[in-house]
C-alpha cells in the first residue's frame, strides 16, 4: 500500500471523526448540563478581567449603618418616600447623567398619600429619574398598557424577538406621572441560577420595554434589520436574545456612596462632605441600591457567589456606555473552526505511530487553546467557548488512538465492576444494557438522599474488643445494605458507622421518596432484630437514626482520572445529612423534609414535627417524622398525632398558652415523646419571653 494511500485514508479518517466530533460537540451543547459548564469556563475568565477605571455609575446603598441611623431617630423601614426626594432633588443639582431606582415602588406609602406626593414631586422637578417595573409571564386580567406607550419601543419587522410577558407590575400612579423612564427589573438566570446575561427588551403585547439598566440610554437605540444599535454600535446578543454581561473582574466594585452621606450633603451644602459628594455624582448614572442584609436578593454571578441585583443592572449599564458587553461567536463559525483544529489533530496522531510523539501534539492542542481562547476574550470581548474545544481535542485524540479498542463488551464489563459493588444486580443490569446512563462526569438529578448514623456507638466502641466491634459492624452494614439495595438504591459510601445512599440515580424511578421512605422503615425494623441479638450477646441495644431528603443533585462518577467514585454532591445532600442530625434534637429516629413527604405522602405515615432551619442555612424547611407505611396507624396513635400537631398549629399562632396545655396532653399519651417535651418548654419560654412581632416560628439549630 502506497505512502500516498495511507496520507490520503490518514486525511479522510481523520476529516470523518473530526466531524463526528463536531455533531457530538453541537449534541452536547443543547443540554442543559454541558451549557452549564462551559459557562462556568466562562466565569474563570471573566474573574480575571480588568478592573474598569473611572466607571460612569455610582452606587448610592441603603445599607445597614443608614437603617441603624435612622432607626435610632424612630424612623423604621420602610422609610417614609419623602427620604428619597433630597436625594433626588441633590442628584440632579450636583449634575447626575440620571437617577436609577432599583426599588420597585408598587404600593401606595403607608405613611399616607402626601408621603408619595413629596416623592413624585421631585421625580417630576429632577426630569432624570428611571424607576423599575415587573414584567411577568403570568397573565392578569384587566390590565391597561396603553398608558405606558411613552416608555416602549413599537415593534416592526426590523426588531429583534424577545421574550414575551404577559402582565406587569408598575411604581404607583404618582410616580409614573412624572419619572423620566421606567425599565423592566425581573432578572432570569441561567440554567445554574448564575446571572451573566440580561435582556435587553421584554415584549408585551406589541410593544417592547427595555430593562431598567437600558431605559437611561432608549433615546440612543435604533434597530435595523433585526439587530439593536446603540449610539451606531450594534450590540451582540446571545442563543437566548441577551446582552452576555462583561464583569471587570472578581475585585471590582462601583464608586459608593451611603444614601445618608447624600442626605447629609443635601442638608449641609457648604460642608467638606457636601462638596465629595457632589463630585462622586457629577456626570455619572446614581443607582439607588438595597444593600442592607435582609434588604435585598443575593443574585450569583460570573465573579461573585453573592451580589445585589444592583450590581447586575451596574454591570449592564456600564457595559453599554463602555461598548465592552460580551460576544459569543456565532455557532457556524465555532464548529467550522473545530471542525479544521480536529482534522488537523487527527491527521497529526494518525500520522505518527509514536505514543509520546501523539501524545506531544495532543498536549500541544490542549494547552495552546486555552492561550487562543484567553486572547480572544481579554482583546476582542468575545467568546468563543472553551471545553467545548477542549472536549472536542480530548475525543479526537482518544478516538484515533483506540477506535477498535473501545468495543461494546469492554463497555459492560467496565460497568459491571464499577457499579457492583453498591447497586443491586437489576441496576447492573439496566446500565449494561444502556451504558449511556452512567456516562462519565455529573448530571443534574432530582433524587432521594439518605443517610444514617449510630447513636452513642463510639460510647459502645470504646467498651468492647475491636474484633467484637468490626463484627457488630459488619453484621449492621450486611442488613441495611440488603435493605437499600433490594429498594433499587444506590449505596454511596460508608462512612464509620454510618450509610449514605440515594434513590433516583443513574436509573430513573419515579417513586423514589417512597422507596427511600418505605427503605428507611424496614430499616429500623431490622435494626430492632440486630438488638435483639445483641441482648443475648450482653452489648447494650443501639439506636439508628435516619434523615431523607428529595432534591436536585448532581451525580455522576466523580475524582481523578486515576480513581473516581459514582457519588452525588450538591447543597441537598448537605441538607439529607443535617436532617439526620436533627434526630437528636427531637428523640426522632427517622425525619424526612417537606420535599420528600410531598414526593411519598400518599404511601406514608408522618407528622409534622417543627419548622427549622439547620445549621448554615437561612432558609427554614418543614421537617417530618416518618412513622410508619399508609394505614398501619392505630387509633391511639392517631390521637396522639392529632394533639402534637394541633399544638404545633397553636405555637405557631403565637397561642403559647393553648400549645402548652396540647403539648402536655400530647405528653401524656406518649411519655416518651421527646419531641413534644422539647416543644413544650420551648412554649413555656415564649410564654414568659414574648416573641417579637415578626416572629416567624422558626427554630434555628446551632450545631449539626
Amino acid at each position: 500500500m502506497s505512502e500516498t494511500f495511507v496520507s490520503k485514508k490518514a486525511v479522510l479518517i481523520a476529516c470523518l471523526i473530526s466531524f463526528i466530533t463536531v455533531l457530538v460537540i453541537a449534541s452536547l451543547d443543547q443540554t442543559d448540563f454541558f451549557k452549564t459548564y462551559e459557562l462556568k469556563s466562562m466565569d474563570l475568565f471573566q474573574r480575571f478581567h480588568s478592573p474598569l477605571e473611572n466607571p460612569e455609575v455610582l452606587m448610592v446603598e441603603i445599607d445597614q449603618q443608614d437603617l441603624t441611623a435612622l432607626s435610632e431617630k424612630g424612623i423604621q423601614w420602610p422609610w417614609p418616600r419623602q427620604i428619597y426626594a433630597p436625594l433626588v432633588e441633590f442628584c440632579a443639582r450636583a449634575g447626575s447623567k440620571g437617577v436609577v431606582f432599583d426599588i420597585l415602588f408598587s404600593e401606595p406609602s403607608s405613611y399616607g398619600k402626601e408621603d408619595d406626593l413629596t416623592l413624585a414631586q421631585a421625580i417630576q422637578a429632577a426630569r432624570s429619574v428611571f424607576l423599575p417595573m415587573g414584567l411577568i409571564s403570568k397573565s392578569k386580567e384587566g390590565q391597561d398598557a396603553s398608558s405606558l406607550s411613552r416608555f416602549a419601543v413599537r415593534r416592526t419587522e426590523s426588531t429583534p424577538e424577545f421574550r414575551e410577558a404577559r402582565s406587569f407590575v408598575l411604581p404607583v400612579p404618582e410616580f409614573v406621572a412624572g419619572v423620566r423612564g421606567l425599565g423592566n427589573v425581573i432578572l432570569l438566570p441561567d440554567r445554574d441560577g448564575v446571572y451573566r446575561a440580561v435582556a435587553l427588551f421584554t415584549r408585551l403585547h406589541e410593544s417592547l420595554f427595555p430593562s431598567l439598566a437600558l431605559a437611561p440610554l432608549l433615546h440612543r437605540v435604533e434597530f435595523k434589520e433585526g439587530e439593536v444599535f446603540l449610539d451606531g454600535r450594534a450590540l451582540f446578543l446571545n442563543r437566548e436574545g441577551q446582552l452576555m454581561l462583561h464583569f471587570y473582574g472578581r475585585d471590582f466594585q462601583f464608586p459608593r456612596l451611603s444614601a445618608l452621606d447624600v442626605l447629609s450633603a443635601y442638608q449641609s451644602p457648604d460642608a467638606p462632605l457636601s462638596e465629595k459628594v457632589r463630585g462622586a455624582v457629577k456626570d455619572r448614572y446614581v443607582i439607588v441600591a438595597l444593600t442592607a442584609p435582609g434588604l435585598y436578593d443575593l443574585k450569583p454571578t460570573a465573579v461573585t457567589s453573592v451580589s445585589p441585583g444592583a450590581y447586575v443592572h451596574g454591570i449592564l449599564l456600564s457595559n453599554l456606555l463602555n461598548g465592552d458587553h460580551l460576544r459569543e461567536v456565532g455557532e457556524n463559525w465555532k464548529y467550522a473552526l473545530m471542525l479544521l483544529l480536529g482534522s488537523v489533530l487527527g491527521y497529526g496522531i494518525l500520522a505518527n505511530v509514536s505514543f509520546w510523539k501523539n501524545t506531544l501534539i495532543f498536549l500541544l492542542f490542549v494547552l495552546g487553546w486555552p492561550a487562543f481562547s484567553l486572547s480572544l476574550f481579554f482583546t476582542q470581548n468575545s467568546w468563543l467557548g472553551f471545553l467545548s474545544f477542549e472536549l472536542a481535542f480530548l475525543l479526537i485524540f482518544g478516538t484515533t488512538s483506540t477506535y477498535s479498542y473501545n468495543t461494546e463488551g469492554k463497555k459492560r464489563r467496565v460497568i459491571r465492576q464499577l457499579f457492583s459493588c453498591y447497586m443491586s444486580e437489576v441496576l447492573v443490569k439496566e446500565l449494561e444494557s444502556n451504558p449511556q446512563k452512567a456516562r462519565l462526569g455529573g448530571d443534574r438529578r432530582f433524587i432521594t438522599i439518605f443517610f444514617s448514623d449510630l447513636a452513642n456507638f463510639t460510647t459502645l466502641s470504646e467498651r468492647f474488643e475491636p474484633e467484637r466491634i468490626v463484627t457488630l459492624l459488619n453484621e449492621y452494614f450486611t442488613e441495611m445494605s440488603l435493605v437499600i439495595l433490594d429498594s433499587h438504591g444506590v449505596i454511596d459510601k460508608y462512612q464509620g458507622d454510618g450509610i449514605m445512599a440515594f434513590w433516583g440515580a443513574p436509573i430513573f424511578l419515579e417513586d423514589h421518596a417512597a422507596r427511600a421512605c418505605l427503605a428507611a422503615l424496614e430499616c429500623q425494623t431490622r435494626m430492632g432484630k440486630i438488638n435483639e441479638s445483641l441482648s443475648r450477646k450482653g452489648i447494650p441495644s443501639l439506636s439508628m437514626r435516619i434523615g431523607l431528603h428529595s432534591g436536585d443533585a448532581v451525580v455522576g462518577n466523580m475524582g481523578s482520572a486515576q480513581r473516581f467514585d459514582y457519588t452525588i454532591i450538591g447543597d441537598n445532600v448537605n441538607l439529607a445529612s443535617r436532617l439526620e442530625g436533627v434526630n437528636k434534637q427531637f428523640g426522632t429516629k427517622v425525619i424526612i423534609s417537606e420535599t420528600t413527604y410531598l414526593q411519598a405522602g400518599d404511601r406514608i405515615e408522618v407528622r409534622e414535627l417543627d419548622l427549622i432551619a439547620v445549621k448554615g442555612k437561612e432558609k427554614p424547611i418543614h421537617i417530618y417524622e416518618l412513622l410508619g407505611e399508609k394505614g398501619t396507624l392505630t387509633e391511639e396513635r392517631k390521637k396522639w398525632k392529632r394533639l402534637y400537631e394541633q399544638a404545633l398549629r397553636s405555637y405557631r399562632a403565637k397561642d403559647f398558652a393553648g400549645s402548652r396545655r396540647l403539648f402536655a396532653q400530647a405528653l401524656e399519651t406518649d411519655p416518651r415523646d421527646q419531641a413534644a417535651s422539647v416543644l413544650l418548654k420551648r412554649s413555656e419560654d415564649l410564654q414568659n419571653n414574648p416573641p417579637a412581632a415578626d416572629w416567624d416560628g422558626v427554630f434555628r439549630l446551632k450545631q449539626k
